[in-house]
């Protein structure tokens, strides 16, 4: 009887450890999959080409976005503990219902420096823009949510991309967020 609860308590045991390990590696395989390729010569790496054409809703009129985020190697590369990374540009467009152009812009992640500290910026790639729905529902202006971070990992700080009905564009830094620790690598540069 006393064997049973043994291997029990090591069945147990042994399903816990290995358990743990897997989450582990799905962060990592999450990371890996946003890199959509590595120059071979230089060792700098890509994120994947992203669109989204959708249509929204804001203040009960309808209105069709397009969110394009494509790695750029016009723009200075990024390089960290974790490598050199191309940094990205972000085409936005909102039009009405009828076709007429509301907002067109290509972000960078300067239009955000007046956010972060410039030595912060340099370590930072512009990771992403999307439609905040539950913000947007809540008032009568488009919300998107953007972000810039340290590539490939959890560090990163979100901002709020407010355009009007009539096209016009302000941006807030999410207060939510603490001051930045400090930022890894900086021996690199």
């Amino acid at each position: 009887m006393k064997q049973i609860y043994f291997l029990l308590v090591v069945l147990l045991v042994v399903m816990t450890a290995c358990g743990g390990k897997k989450d582990a590696s799905g962060d990592a395989e999450q990371l890996m999959f946003q890199i959509d390729s590595v120059d071979h010569v230089t060792g700098l790496q890509r994120m994947q080409v992203s669109r989204i054409d959708q249509q929204i809703v804001c203040g009960g009129k309808k209105y069709n976005l397009f969110i394009e985020r494509a790695p750029s190697d016009s723009l200075p590369s990024v390089k960290s503990d974790l490598g050199l990374f191309a940094d990205n540009r972000i085409v936005v467009r909102i039009s009405r219902e009828n076709g007429s152009r509301v907002f067109a812009k290509t972000f960078t992640k300067q239009n955000f420096s007046g956010f972060v500290s410039a030595d912060n910026l340099r370590h930072f790639i512009l990771e992403g823009v999307v439609f905040d729905e539950e913000k947007t529902r809540e008032g009568k202006n488009i919300i998107l949510a953007a972000s810039v971070s340290y590539p490939q990992t959890d560090l990163y700080i979100p901002f709020s991309i407010t355009i009007t009905p009539e096209g016009k564009m302000s941006m807030s830094k999410n207060e939510d967020m603490g001051e930045l620790p400090p930022v890894l690598g900086d021996s690199l540069n």
